[in-house]
């Protein structure tokens, strides 16, 4: 009977940990192979000691230069359907922040604020065109805010795309409240879960990049199922209080061009809030314009080709408002 109790023992306790010796086996294989199968697009440019991942496209004498900022959790590569509409008549770049993506982690806490200031920083040193036209997804609304309010001198117009909201934390139902508190501890749980390799073999972060296709969705999964990716994004969403107080203190960009593109897709016990709350953005701006794409849901709206051309033709707007048509 003991030698039966400690085989069942042995059991127990050892299926787990060899499902998820194998898994850690996956997951270094898989990475490994993603990247020689879907290099980095675009250069490594060295800020505060890292290098940031850098991607531009089109002409550079084309107008101001349209900068794409990615949401929490998101990565460059996201934006691909709307930036290969904009190359074709703009200078336009996207980037990664610190430990997203194919950028390197600092290691260090990090906020929108520091974001902010490390984009001036990119901008500069990559002779980018100034005033830049600014366009941010979700989170990336936030860095964009507070960068046009840090330099508007050299920010030509902001359109904000199904932005995060600076009180969102706060004036979502009280369910969606919970929800969000929790997704932003998620992050910390699943950069410790792709260490077994199970967000990678099951597809979990799919739901992020809904609406890519092709070798975009399959590059941007490569790096959304490494551990460092997530643990980059996990640092964000630790600072997302930071971010959101100095949010706060915008009061006003006052006539800057500026367009708030919103996804009409959300929970209908969340969409009257959302929807106050995105109006609230638009009116930071005596040139502020409201926007709402029926259909898309929050990560779709930049993603699907049914709706990047509406993000397209909104950040066209605003570069032709500032002055960067051709």
């Amino acid at each position: 009977m003991k030698r039966i109790a400690l085989l069942v023992a042995a059991t127990v306790i050892g299926l787990p940990l060899l499902i998820i010796l194998i898994g850690g086996i996956y997951q270094l294989a898989s990475a490994t192979l993603d990247r020689s199968t879907y290099p980095m697009a675009g250069d490594l440019v060295e800020i505060d000691g890292i290098r940031l991942h850098l991607h531009c496209a089109g002409e550079e004498h084309r107008g101001p230069t349209i900068i794409l900022l990615t949401g929490m959790g998101s990565l460059s590569s996201a934006w691909t359907p709307v930036m290969n509409d904009l190359a074709t008549t703009h200078h336009v770049c996207t980037y990664d922040r610190d430990g997203t993506g194919w950028s390197e982690d600092s290691g260090m806490p990090r906020d929108a604020v520091l974001a902010s200031a490390r984009l001036h920083q990119l901008a500069a040193k990559t002779g980018m065109r100034a005033p830049y036209v600014l366009a941010g997804h979700s989170y990336g609304g936030v860095v964009a805010q507070i960068f046009a309010d840090t330099y508007p001198a050299e920010t030509a117009g902001v359109v904000l795309v199904d932005s995060a909201h600076k009180d969102m934390g706060q004036r979502f139902p009280p369910q969606a409240q919970e929800e969000f508190a929790n997704l932003l501890a998620s992050f910390g749980m699943v950069e410790t879960l792709h260490y077994t390799g199970l967000p990678r073999a099951f597809g979990l972060m799919a739901p992020s990049v809904d609406g890519l296709e092709g070798r975009a969705l399959a590059a941007s999964m490569s790096r959304l199922n490494t551990v460092q990716h997530m643990r980059g994004s996990a640092a964000e969403a630790d600072g997302w209080e930071t971010s959101a107080a100095r949010a706060r203190q915008i009061t006003s960009l006052g006539k800057m061009p500026l367009h708030v593109i919103v996804a009409s897709d959300w929970p209908d016990f969340m969409l009257p809030s959302w929807l106050e709350m995105q109006g609230e953005l638009a009116a930071l701006s005596a040139n502020g314009r409201f926007e709402i794409v029926e259909g898309a849901n929050h990560s779709q709206i930049a993603m699907d080709r049914r709706y990047a051309p509406r993000v397209s033709a909104a950040i066209r707007r605003v570069a032709a408002q500032a002055g960067g048509s051709n």
